[in-house]
């Protein structure tokens, strides 16, 4: 059996609750917070994530956007 890493469940034991343990930057892991998966380096799935969201985008057809375009779409925090 093949693991498939954009599934949000666990192929352990098919849970989606994730936990990310406080460490050192960089050196992150993902672990299933009910049997204890390793998923990755936490910077390695995000990226794995992105390129999959990419991929879909394009068999769509719509249009790329950049990191400027998201932080303009984004809501603004008043202090």
């Amino acid at each position: 059996m093949t693991t498939n890493h954009f599934s949000p469940e666990c192929p352990e034991c098919s849970s989606r609750l994730k936990r990310l343990p406080a460490t050192r930057r960089a050196q992150a892991h993902v672990y299933c917070m009910d049997c204890g998966h390793d998923f990755g380096r936490f910077e390695y799935l995000v990226e794995r994530y992105r390129l999959e969201l990419e991929t879909l985008e394009a068999k769509l057809g719509l249009p790329p956007v950049t990191i400027d375009e998201t932080a303009e779409s984004a809501p603004q925090q008043h202090a």
